[in-house]
């Protein structure tokens, strides 16, 4: 059961990235994210921006998620209660005075098994104005 779980979600995680992402006309910043359980990976539409393959850990009680990017910095993003807007609420290095802010939408969620227990999977789209990064 494991295995097909994981199956399922890789295969919706590639979709997600054989799929253009969704973007608005303001936005200058796009791609997608993958968060399983309390680990959360950025996937920027931009290879060579930082923040991309940025790997973070997701708090469910604050809704706050605190990325790492190749070069130890970190920022601190602010998912909205309905889970459809985010904001960057701090950061350290490069990210320190860095504003940023924007949309996501969450295009599947599900379950996945870790060490015996189930936990939470979502794979979505995000974009935003990222120029104060």
């Amino acid at each position: 059961m494991h295995t097909t779980k994981m199956l399922a979600c890789l295969g919706a995680l590639a979709a997600c990235l054989a799929l253009p992402s969704v973007g608005r006309a303001a936005d200058n910043c796009t791609g997608q994210f993958v968060v399983v359980g309390t680990t959360a990976v950025n996937l920027d539409d931009n290879r060579d921006a930082p923040s991309h393959m940025a790997i973070g850990i997701w708090d469910a009680k604050t809704s706050h998620t605190t990325f790492k990017d190749a070069d130890g910095n970190t920022w601190t993003n602010e998912v909205s209660s309905v889970g459809t807007a985010w904001k960057q609420i701090g950061g350290t290095g490069k990210y320190a005075n860095a504003e940023a802010s924007g949309w996501q939408r969450t295009i599947r969620m599900d379950v996945a098994e870790q060490a015996g227990v189930l936990v939470p999977v979502y794979i979505g789209v995000w974009g935003g104005n990222c120029s104060g990064r």
